[in-house]
């Protein structure tokens, strides 16, 4: 079996045939077994041997105009005539393609350069697209099947670790990362709170970018106002009250790799002038020092708000945008705007949810009662998704519909949350079976719709009561400082819900009485409690 990639060749004449037998030998034309030159002539055709051969072709080259009888056209229904079904064919296959193989690799041929079917140019704008009309057209084919091979290569890697999903939009912020990786410019990542931006500086601009420095995280928000610029350039011994020694900021830290600033609007006003300093000239002077130190950083930072808006209000510099460079900026959608990738994104949490620690226990204790493998993934069932050989946690048709109609504000990180909470409460559920002596005799462990409502609303902050409406004494609570607001927050939260706890003597339905106004929602307050890291179990001994 030849080690070359494989091309398939969807084409009604033998001109591209020829031209890449003869000049493309690093790539291997599949043969559909149809006689002549190996290349299948009509979308119909090429349909039916995918569909039969999925696995047989690396790359599919694909024509774009077919002059052949109507019968032997897909429909097109921009196309409002037989002649421009025929000019813009490829099209209505490409479209097939990418419904049943959604992962296999495409690439446009064309020897005509005007594309005026307005319909569909947003559609072709996102694929690789190749006009050969000579040798410097052959050029271009190279290039574009080895992008093609490099996009489905880093698609299957990035896949495996969760986040991408299969929509057109993020489909298109892969491939234009993918560039933006490879350039000296700084890279913008625009977006809400949980749609993924360090992992996408991580794992699709630094990992791309080929620089052997290391990957270096500043999160602004974690930071006392006072002390970023030391954070960000370094200081020398005595700088400032505190400094009993030198220390690197981390522009140096990130020498000849990757800097990821986070939450890039809250550096100071009178900070911006250091930072667009450093950027222009690639040199940063540590607090207090005398001397510059070259650095060689590729730079991304990310903001949860727009920073035209910033620039707008007067709140950000607007050299200090232009030189991190808004043509870089690339704006991550919410989870909400792209409800076809929950199923996928779902299932693939899932698996990454049972391998934490204190689920993968819980995972392979209940796995053994029903003859399940240790360290089989843990699956996701949605509705009547067939049975699995692994444990699987079966979502009923009302709890899904539920999650899909969730506007999902903390966008990813509260998926897997949500996902975390799905999979403690159903596994502790199904040991507590098991320890009072009930057998269980299926894999597919049904997850109660009651508990996904519980959790979606558990998600939201507890209401406070009315002023005047409840005369029983305060519940004192003491305000410490964290690194964050919401540690604070978090602190107050657990100290009031240990004291209510005592107050009703581990009462979960009088506590959920009493914030809720509801007895029945006991579950949600024990919700609450694990999020913030409380064990009731522990309350109750101790």
């Amino acid at each position: 079996m030849s080690d070359r990639p494989r091309l398939l060749l969807i084409d009604d004449g033998e001109t591209y045939a020829e031209a890449i037998a003869a000049h493309l030998p690093q790539f291997e034309l599949v043969d559909p077994g149809l006689g002549g030159l190996p290349r299948i002539p009509d979308g119909p055709a090429a349909l039916a041997w995918l569909d039969a051969h999925p696995a047989a072709v690396d790359v599919v080259l694909l024509d774009m105009r077919f002059e052949l009888p109507r019968e032997r056209l897909l429909p097109l229904p921009e196309a409002r005539t037989v002649r421009r079904q025929r000019r813009f064919q490829g099209v209505a296959i490409l479209r097939e393609i990418r419904r049943r193989l959604p992962d296999l690799p495409v690439v446009l041929l064309t020897q005509v350069a005007d594309l005026s079917l307005g319909e569909v140019a947003g559609e072709l704008a996102a694929q690789s697209m190749t006009y050969m009309l000579d040798g410097d057209g052959l050029d271009a084919l190279r290039i574009r099947i080895h992008g093609a091979l490099e996009s489905a290569a880093r698609t299957r890697e990035d896949e495996g670790g969760v986040l991408w999903g299969r929509s057109p939009a993020l489909r298109a912020i892969r491939r234009r990362l993918a560039v933006l990786a490879r350039g000296p410019m700084p890279v913008i990542l625009e977006g809400e709170t949980g749609t993924g931006k360090s992992f996408l500086a991580e794992r699709a601009v630094h990992a791309r970018s080929g620089r052997a420095g290391p990957f270096v995280v500043c999160d602004l928000s974690t930071i006392p106002t006072d002390l970023i610029p030391a954070h960000l350039f370094g200081a020398v011994r005595g700088a400032y009250t505190g400094a009993v020694s030198d220390r690197k900021g981390v522009f140096e830290l990130a020498h000849r790799g990757t800097l990821f600033i986070d939450e890039i609007q809250n550096v100071p006003p009178e900070v911006q002038k250091q930072l667009l300093l450093v950027l222009q000239d690639r040199k940063v002077r540590p607090l207090g020092g005398s001397r510059e130190v070259p650095v060689d950083v590729k730079v991304v930072v990310a903001s949860n708000r727009s920073l035209t808006d910033g620039v707008r209000a007067g709140t950000f510099r607007p050299d200090l945008y232009m030189r991190l460079s808004p043509a870089t900026r690339v704006e991550l959608p919410p989870l909400r705007a792209r409800p076809e990738d929950l199923p996928f994104l779902a299932r693939r949490l899932c698996a990454r949810v049972g391998e934490a620690p204190e689920i993968a226990a819980l995972r392979d204790r209940v796995g053994a009662a029903v003859g399940v493998a240790p360290g089989a993934p843990l699956r996701l069932g949605i509705g009547r998704d067939p049975a699995d050989d692994g444990l699987t946690l079966a979502l009923p048709e009302p709890a899904w519909r539920r999650l899909s109609a969730h506007r999902w504000p903390g966008n990813l990180r509260e998926l897997s949350m949500v996902l975390h909470n799905v999979a403690a409460f159903t596994l502790v559920g199904a040991v507590d079976a098991l320890e009072a002596g009930l057998p269980l005799e299926s894999p597919r462990l049904q997850v109660d719709p009651a508990l996904i409502a519980e959790l979606l609303a558990g998600s939201a902050p507890l209401e406070a009561e009315p002023d005047g409406e409840d005369d029983r004494p305060g519940i004192p609570v003491v305000v410490e400082a964290h690194d964050t607001l919401n540690n604070v927050s978090v602190s107050v939260e657990r100290q009031y819900m240990i004291a209510l706890f005592e107050e009703y003597d581990g009462d979960l339905a009088r506590m959920a009485e009493r914030l809720l106004g509801d007895p029945e929602r006991g579950r949600a307050i024990r919700l609450r409690m694990n999020q913030i890291g409380l064990k009731v179990r522990e309350l109750r001994d101790s």
